[in-house]
């Protein structure tokens, strides 16, 4: 049995489809589609990922019978209005013969001959009171869902800020306990005359009593050497006897009860609860605590005794964990795929902040949540094909994973791109990490891969502003004139264009005018900055090392032979090229990006931004950039 759907109506950040009240079967604000084993819900702060656990916790309940209400604040809010009314809608499939028979009363066959349950929550607040509904039914009616076939749906809870080492360690309320009580193995057989034998623990227990009673009735202890026992060693008859003369003096003549000295309570439950799980004499740190305790969590659903449904739910799998340890656990749980039978499969959903998480989660097992939506990053939605899923699995990695993170992408081909466009940014008042724009740096080949994440199998796209940023690599010659017509480079920048850019304007191509990104710099109003940039990048190929502050500002103090003739350059592409030339010769485009960006920094802030914004006036330069930033950063109110 899995949970193959959940649907949810006007429950906190989730409201409906329509931005309607009304609840209808047509409208919930998430309808999201589980597959059977990983599903890691990823996705900035205040997303949604929590909303959704919280929901599956509220329909289902917990492992732990945790107390779970619903309060005015889950009601879904818009423009100040409360909703009255929410809905939570579970769908279950993959029923073995003996699991349909626990649901007989609900439970139906859909059109594949496939048993379904589908159980609902449905709330209304009315005159300061919440009255809700558990149902079960495959018609609009369905009947009130209670007693045991209510605790076969429960889930398995690890809250986010967990704390494993309260939860390992013996007490009334022990976790640990809760878990092995559960396991077959600590099940009482019975006789044949129906009696409960006793469990192996409780005979140890009571062996362990005997030989507390012997100590407390023995002056001297016999020797033991299996356990340590001298034959000098003292017993305690003498603390008995005064224990023993002091309660007869306070009880009645013909009072003849004794004093016993024994361990308390050795029934298997109370034994069970003074239990500690611990993974080694020394102290460990959170972390390994997490792990631990985790891995007691799942031996309750792993376990071939237990019955109903076998579903974590785990929030921030990453909690205490540096990313080595994060990237065990989850193939720990990929694993568990592969070496357990169908019956014995736990079904996980995920909740991560995590960019390594996000990287290793195999795509087709993500939910990208977004504003309250929740997209599916599975082949049957996405315009992604096989051989995006190969390439991405292998080369998405945890830096490009802030994509996931993200309210704006720039998707770019170079180092140079990822250095030199936050630092425009900034100056004009755009800083990129205000505003919850990831800079994703690809490569030219593999700009479609990452792009078509963003667009689905139906013509649609993800909500979140994506600006491709290219390079028309039309290369111009020495004279200043471009290897190519002018119909010749505007039918390229179409068929870019059209490669990348989707129907909905969500995501666009902002193309270079004619060559690279450093050569259009080289085009503009801050060509000067970018020909020291190249100049300091050269000198530093030729020493092949780096150079001093001192040495730089000679650098910049002295002009050569080429450094002049570029200045004395009255044609725009002539001398762009002659400042280009050095790095398509060899020099480093990464070392030059960083100048530049130390230059600008360095400079008048406000000539730097006049020289950027005049490139936007003349249409020249960097405007692609610009207007690349503007695309990502306008209608986005700032990170979380």
């Amino acid at each position: 049995m899995n949970l193959k759907r959940i649907r949810i109506w006007n429950f906190r950040c989730i409201g409906t489809s329509d931005n309607s009240s009304s609840i209808r079967d047509d409208n919930p604000g998430i309808d999201v589609k589980l597959n059977p084993h990983v599903n890691v819900l990823i996705g900035a702060n205040d997303s949604g990922k929590t909303a959704i656990v919280d929901a599956v916790k509220i329909i289902l309940g917990t492992q732990t019978y945790d107390p779970i209400r619903l309060t005015d604040e889950d009601f879904y809010q818009s423009n100040q209005n409360r909703r009255s009314e929410l809905k939570i809608e579970c769908l279950f499939s993959d029923f073995s013969p003996n699991e349909a028979g626990q649901f007989l009363e609900w439970i139906a066959i859909n059109d594949k001959d496939e048993y379904e349950l589908r159980v609902w929550l449905s709330a209304i607040r009315k005159n300061n009171r919440i009255i809700y509904n558990l149902k079960a039914g495959h018609d609009d009616e369905g009947t009130f869902m209670v007693g045991e076939a209510r605790d076969l749906l429960r889930v398995t809870y690890l809250k986010p800020l967990r704390d494993a080492e309260s939860e390992l360690s013996p007490g009334y309320r022990s976790r640990l306990a809760q878990i092995l009580s559960s396991h077959p193995i600590f099940l009482k057989e019975k006789d044949a005359n129906g009696d409960e034998i006793k469990h192996p623990l409780e005979l140890y227990f009571d062996f362990a009593n005997k030989k507390v009673e012997d100590y407390f009735d023995k002056d001297v202890l016999e020797e033991n050497q299996v356990i340590g026992i001298e034959s000098h060693m003292k017993g305690g008859a003498e603390v008995k006897k005064t224990i023993k003369e002091q309660t007869q003096s306070f009880l009645e003549q013909d009072d003849s009860r004794e004093p016993r000295i024994e361990i308390t309570n050795v029934e298997l439950n109370a034994i069970l609860r003074k239990l500690e799980l611990v993974l080694e004499e020394n102290k460990s740190g959170l972390g390994t605590l997490n792990q631990l305790y985790m891995a007691t969590e799942l031996i309750f659903l792993k376990g071939q005794g237990h019955d109903g449904l076998r579903l974590a739910l785990i929030e921030e799998l990453e909690a205490h964990l540096h990313p080595q340890a994060q990237l065990r656990v989850l193939r720990s749980l990929l694993e568990n795929k592969k070496d357990s039978s169908q019956d014995e499969q736990i079904q996980y959903i995920i909740t991560t902040h995590s960019t390594t998480l996000g990287a290793a989660v195999p795509l087709e097992y993500l939910k990208l949540c977004h504003q309250g939506k929740v997209y599916s990053l599975d082949k049957e939605t996405t315009a992604l094909d096989d051989g995006s899923y190969k390439f991405l699995e292998r080369f998405l990695d945890a830096t490009k994973a802030n994509l996931f993170f993200a309210k704006g992408v720039m998707v770019v081909e170079g180092y140079a791109e990822n250095i030199i466009i936050p630092a425009i940014a900034e100056i004009i008042g755009k800083p990129l990490y205000k505003y919850g724009v990831s800079i994703v740096n690809v490569g030219s080949k593999a700009l479609l891969h990452y792009v078509d994440i963003f667009k689905r199998k139906d013509g649609s796209s993800l909500p979140i502003k994506v600006a491709v940023v290219t390079d028309l690599d039309i290369k111009v010659d020495g004279e200043g004139i471009p290897q190519g017509k002018e119909s010749e480079i505007q039918e390229k920048r179409g068929e870019i264009e059209n490669r990348y850019n989707d129907q909905m304007g969500m995501i666009k191509t902002f193309c270079s005018p004619l060559w690279t990104l450093e050569f259009d710099i080289a085009c503009g109003n801050l060509w000067r900055y970018m020909h020291n940039a190249v100049r300091i990048a050269k000198e530093i190929r030729n020493k092949n090392g780096w150079i001093s502050d001192n040495d730089v500002k000679k650098l910049l103090n002295s002009n050569d032979e080429i450094s002049d003739e570029i200045l004395a350059e009255q044609n725009q592409l002539r001398r762009a090229y002659k400042i280009y030339k050095p790095l398509n010769d060899g020099t480093s485009k990464t070392v030059a990006a960083q100048w530049l960006v130390n230059l600008m920094k360095d400079g008048n802030q406000g000539d730097i931004k006049s020289l950027i914004e005049k490139d936007k006036e003349e249409d020249t330069g960097i405007k692609y950039l610009i207007d690349a930033i503007e695309h990502v950063t306008n209608g986005n109110i700032g990170a979380n």
